[in-house]
């Protein structure tokens, strides 16, 4: 057995001293949830959807209209989102169609097969969350839940408002 953990059984953590790094154990849950989302839509005969995908059709459901809103929401390059946006497309989950109001801009629309998709995917998540309730109790993961909200916020809440260091704050100053 090697230090790093390579040989032997458990979990397949690196073997380190004291409690498992952070974005180990976020990486561990989110393979949980996304195991059950990929069960469910193989399940269903949806193997194509690429695991980047689950997470546009889902901020598509939820209010994303362009590549844009979903750079935005997922938090990756125009260049990944217009690459993603041509397998959706190709697979039947997502149509293009011309912004009546700009025709420069083209809107993303949920397909039949896309709709489908995103109710696989909640259903997914909420059995995923039922068995996390199970393990942990309703309360725990609703603080767990309200801590990784306030964590995922780009500006967390102590930086909202500018220190008084007597600065001028960068976006006032003139060149």
């Amino acid at each position: 057995m090697t230090d790093d953990g390579a040989a032997g059984g458990g979990s397949g953590a690196p073997r380190e001293h004291g409690p498992p790094p952070l974005p180990w154990l976020l990486r561990r849950v989110n393979q949980r949830y996304r195991d059950a989302m990929g069960a469910a839509l193989r399940g269903a005969g949806m193997a194509d959807l690429p695991q980047p995908g689950f997470w546009a059709l889902v901020a598509l459901s939820r209010g994303a209209g362009d590549a844009g809103d979903l750079v935005a929401a997922m938090g990756v390059t125009k260049q990944a989102v217009s690459k993603l946006l041509d397998t959706l497309v190709a697979a039947g989950f997502v149509e293009r169609r011309a912004n009546a109001g700009d025709r420069r801009r083209t809107d993303l629309v949920l397909t039949g097969r896309g709709r489908r998709a995103v109710a696989l995917i909640d259903g997914a998540v909420a059995a995923t969350e039922a068995r996390f309730a199970a393990e942990l109790g309703a309360g725990p993961l609703d603080r767990l839940r309200a801590t990784l909200a306030t964590l995922a916020d780009p500006l967390p809440p102590r930086a909202r408002e500018p220190a008084d260091t007597g600065a001028t704050p960068h976006h006032e100053r003139t060149p």
